[in-house]
């Protein structure tokens, strides 16, 4: 009976014990730093996943978020804890003051397969090598984003859309992916020097297989979030991974043949480019480049083409929608382009700076449409202060640019779709933006594609817009293109089968 009692006492003991310890887990689970932002309650080991996974709308929440907490709050995703901002001058303390403590990188799981061990320029985090990298992928494409020199890999791809377009009729069509050939088209020109027919099978392959990593990818990766998850093949981790082996093999292939009929003399496309420009820096002897792989590379190429192709659809995507909304625009867009451009010539670089209301359009478009609405996360590089708030090194740290660019106390009726907010008293563009504009980020960590993306845009934008006139589909005129109305900024859910008519203006 003693030694039973012994063994009851001991189980009875080591229950208590780790009740305690699992109880005393759970309540750290829930807990923010000390001096750490405030923020909605989090639940044990989950944290605010729940609130935000369950919603019908996530930016909706995070709308209401910043709204009860203002500048800066806290989420806990899981046992992480996540700092979002959420007004200009916050951003600015963050990204312009304190460049360098911001300039980190969180890893997750997911990322660090995508990247091969975080060997790009978009996740990597912030430092020497990095630096090197980031100057490399931006001296390569540069070389192909002047005046000049970029308008022909632009519009080498238009006599495939126009026709395309001259043949709608007034049948209805989701403009979407007919887009998205066109840049798709563009990208695979200006890395690959490789251009396609617009229906062309591997061109078609190519978009559906990327629109489906990126669905899978966006939708979240179980290990992201729970460790044990990365050692179980999980249904979302197996599709995951099949995809992304599939989408590595087509950049690896393209960067072997350039690597293997690489000739300095003759520069195809920005794979040359960047292939010369290390060549180059080896040569000379500068720090850091014999430090990069052919996976770094490669890693640079996939940043570019992936940055280029999702900002310009998704802009694109906008500008033909909200156009087909408010047709007295589109009007007024395309008799300023053909004031200034004319008929007779395609628009260039150069016509930037004289087409006012136009350009106004576009920034408006990138308001009211960021492509990204909380950006790439930041990471702390060290135990630093915010806002009189203490950041322990590793917080993660998120831009709300939707908080930013729907802000009433930046913007005059931030829910309306206002080009002339970005003009002055005389119909021009004024010398300084608004701060609170940031479609691409701003510090250390600002896009590496911007200059490539409102050059893009702007062609794409000035042509389009110049030869067709989108509309909305006869019977449904009552319908909202947009579907969301008062909500559409926040909801950002823009269906990819929504339909619009175009006819042709010349």
């Amino acid at each position: 009976m003693q030694i039973i009692g012994d063994l009851y006492l001991n189980v009875t003991t080591l229950l208590v014990g780790v009740g305690t310890l699992v109880a005393y887990a759970l309540y750290r689970s829930t807990r923010r730093p000390a001096g750490f932002p405030p923020g909605p309650a989090a639940l044990p080991l989950v944290g605010n996943i729940p609130q935000l996974y369950f919603a019908k709308s996530p930016l909706q929440v995070f709308k209401e978020l910043w709204q009860k907490y203002g500048a800066v709050y806290s989420l806990k995703f899981a046992t992480a804890n996540f700092v979002v901002l959420n007004t200009i001058d916050v951003v600015k303390e963050a990204l312009i003051k304190k460049a360098a403590v911001f300039a980190g990188r969180p890893k997750s799981y997911s990322i660090g397969l995508l990247t091969d061990g975080f060997k790009d320029i978009a996740f990597s985090t912030y430092g020497p090598q990095w630096r090197y990298q980031r100057k490399l992928g931006h001296t390569a494409i540069r070389h192909f984003t002047q005046e000049g020199r970029f308008e022909p890999i632009v519009f080498s791809v238009t006599p495939g859309i126009a026709q395309i377009l001259d043949e709608m009729g007034d049948k209805p069509f989701a403009p979407k992916w007919t887009i998205g050939r066109i840049v798709y088209n563009v990208l695979a020109t200006l890395c690959f020097a490789k251009t396609y027919e617009f229906n062309d099978p591997d061109l078609l392959n190519w978009i559906d297989l990327n629109t489906e990593f990126t669905k899978v990818f966006g939708g979240g990766i179980p290990g992201d979030f729970m460790t044990i998850f990365q050692y179980i093949p999980t249904p979302t981790d197996t599709k995951f991974r099949h995809l992304l082996k599939r989408v590595k093999q087509m950049y690896q292939e393209e960067f072997q043949r350039h690597r293997q009929t690489f000739d300095p003399e003759n520069i195809r496309d920005f794979v040359d480019s960047l292939l010369l420009t290390q060549k180059e820096n080896i040569e000379a002897g500068e720090e850091g480049a014999d430090c990069l792989t052919d996976t770094h590379l490669v890693q640079t190429v996939m940043d570019i083409f992936g940055a280029g192709t999702d900002t310009t659809i998704i802009t694109l995507h906008w500008a033909v929608l909200l156009m087909t909304e408010y047709p007295e625009l589109q009007e007024k867009v395309a008799m300023e382009i053909d004031e200034v451009i004319g008929h007779d010539r395609m628009p260039s670089l150069t016509d930037r700076g004289s087409l006012p209301f136009t350009e106004a359009t576009l920034l408006e478009i990138f308001r009211y449409g960021p492509v990204a609405p909380l950006g790439v996360p930041h990471s702390v590089m060290e135990d630093t202060t915010l806002c009189g708030y203490k950041l322990p090194k590793k917080t993660t740290v998120m831009i709300n640019h939707m908080a930013l660019h729907f802000s009433p106390a930046e913007w005059e009726e931030p829910d309306k779709f206002k080009p002339e907010r970005f003009l002055n008293e005389d119909g021009q563009l004024p010398a300084k933006l608004p701060e609170s504009l940031l479609p691409f980020g701003t510090g250390r960590r600002v896009c590496l594609g911007e200059d490539f993306a409102k050059k893009e845009v702007f062609l794409l934008f000035t042509w389009l817009f110049s030869r067709y006139t989108f509309y909305k589909v006869p019977g449904k005129e009552e319908e909202t293109v947009l579907r969301l109305n008062k909500e559409l900024a926040f909801a950002y859910q823009l269906y990819d089968d929504i339909e619009v008519c175009v006819k042709k203006r010349l």
